[in-house]
């Protein structure tokens, strides 16, 4: 792993500010000065999106690679050095945007879908944990947080980032919570109906507001209470989050799979 120090280096190097690389690497400066410090580890793609900002030439490594290949195809290893290399540079594509980007677009495909076949529980369900992630989203990709906050103040700007999900996310619960109330006042359809999914979502969306509760109480006692070793929350908060959104997502699709099934069950009745 690459020591903070050297990261340093190459950002000054480039001439870009802590400021900036916070926001090329879709994350708060404090992340930014953590991985300088060396509290904690860089993960792999931040790392690769790092030296690509930094505008390095990757021909010394791609020669080391391709030499210790060369190496592993003479005892039979070649094949499982492939495979690692192609896990390795997929992973590097894995970021919060990306991941972002795929949920927001399932969601919104549930939405059409919902309104295609005129399932009007579908389309509110889906359509209203899209409307919040994506608002949430425009939020921090615009960078609004880091530009009304002062770079210095880490306990502020680290508050107001884990707050601000925080708020959302509770939001989302009780939307969800009360979703065929807020759904009858939207619309005037007879459809409109308690389904089996109600009661899923709004505790994956818990899990999530717990995760951020934890992540801003851990922020609080790092940057105001000096334990700097407090950042397990910080070190594994997108992969905490990111469970949440997997099993939201399978849960979309189960949804719309019983939907389907539903409806030709109705079609295969009424002949």
């Amino acid at each position: 792993m690459v020591e903070g120090e050297d990261l340093r280096a190459m950002r000054i190097n480039a001439g870009i500010t802590q400021q900036d690389m916070a926001r090329k690497l879709n994350c708060d400066r404090k992340t930014i000065i953590n991985y300088e410090l060396d509290v904690s580890d860089i993960p792999a793609q931040k790392l690769f999106r790092w030296l690509q900002c930094c505008k390095l030439d990757f021909s010394v490594l791609l020669g080391e690679i391709k030499a210790i290949r060369e190496t592993a195809q003479s005892n039979g290893k070649a094949k499982l050095l492939d495979f690692i290399t192609l896990a390795f540079v997929l992973s590097q594509f894995w970021d919060s945007t990306i991941v972002t980007s795929w949920y927001l677009l399932l969601l919104g495909l549930c939405t059409l879908y919902g309104t295609f076949t005129k399932n009007i529980n579908i389309v509110h369900i889906t359509g209203f944990v899209f409307v919040m992630t994506a608002s949430n989203y425009i939020i921090f990709e615009t960078g609004l947080i880091n530009n009304v906050t002062p770079s210095g103040n880490l306990l502020l700007q680290g508050t107001l980032i884990y707050g601000v999900q925080l708020l959302f996310s509770i939001t989302t619960v009780l939307i969800l919570i009360f979703r065929v109330q807020l759904s009858r006042l939207l619309s005037k359809s007879n459809s409109i109906k308690l389904t089996h999914f109600d009661g899923i979502f709004h505790w994956l969306y818990l899990y999530t507001s717990l995760i951020y509760l934890l992540g801003l109480l851990e922020n609080i006692a790092w940057s105001y209470f000096e334990l700097k070793s407090w950042t397990l929350i910080y070190d594994n908060f997108e992969g905490l989050i990111y469970i949440a959104w997997a099993l939201c997502c399978g849960a979309l699709l189960t949804m719309m799979i019983c939907s389907s099934k539903g409806d030709n069950t109705r079609e295969v009745n009424s002949l």
